[in-house]
């Protein structure tokens, strides 16, 4: 997936928004925790993806929807090796972390009618792009600077999410919510890696081995919304 996939999203929603007569912005900071399911729990041997996201979303005058965007980072495995053969002709002990990280933005379409001021349950559906990315970085030990790091791996990605939750108020003024959600994510065919992808052969060379699959996810969340009126 190219990363024009960003650029149709980013323009679709500003675009929604402008035409959209909004009056009212609802933002928020997530906490997720995917459960891997299907060919992605299989594939990956994962068994909790965490995500945190900042959202903004805008209430339509005059009508039960809500729409905006939402940014996420996430970490799908993380692994540590310790090798003496990375350089060649030093024969010291270097510290490897591998950390498997995806950053996604979602044009967010949400289906909220405002029945009640203190709790306000909905339906959401979420499009946009996945980008995956392995990066590494090799130390003397876990306190010294990196003496090498880079990117070994990435991929791109078309995402879509569907679920439901609900807000409810913490104060009196009706301003500041708690959010419970749960939504099911499915991505596109992507290649990436997992904590046991990369291995080296008796050399000291680094092998990689991608796993292609889908992110298939049933993801839990919260989330602290305020109202800016």
């Amino acid at each position: 997936m190219k990363p024009r996939l960003f650029l149709f999203v980013l323009l679709s929603i500003s675009f929604t928004i402008q035409k959209g007569n909004a009056q009212q912005l609802l933002g928020g900071i997530h906490l997720k925790s995917g459960i891997p399911t299907g060919t992605f729990d299989r594939e990956s041997g994962i068994n909790v993806v965490p995500e945190w996201s900042a959202s903004g979303l805008h209430r339509i005058k005059s009508s039960p929807l809500v729409i905006g965007a939402e940014l996420g980072y996430g970490r799908y495995g993380t692994s540590v090796i310790k090798r003496r053969d990375i350089f060649p002709g030093v024969n010291q002990r270097f510290r490897i972390r591998r950390n498997n990280n995806y950053v996604n933005l979602m044009g967010v379409v949400r289906l909220m009618p405002d029945l009640n001021p203190r709790f306000k349950p909905f339906l959401e559906g979420q499009m946009g792009g996945i980008h995956t990315f392995t990066r590494s970085r090799i130390r003397e030990n876990r306190l010294a600077d990196p003496i090498a790091s880079g990117t070994e791996y990435h991929d791109w990605g078309l995402m879509v999410q569907a679920g439901a939750g609900i807000m409810v108020a913490l104060n009196k003024s009706k301003d500041t919510f708690l959010e419970v959600k749960v939504n099911y994510v499915n991505t596109s065919q992507m290649d990436f890696l997992s904590r046991d992808s990369a291995t080296y052969s008796e050399q000291g060379d680094l092998i990689l081995t991608p796993i292609r699959s889908a992110f298939n996810m049933i993801q839990p969340s919260f989330a602290l919304k305020y109202t800016f009126n």
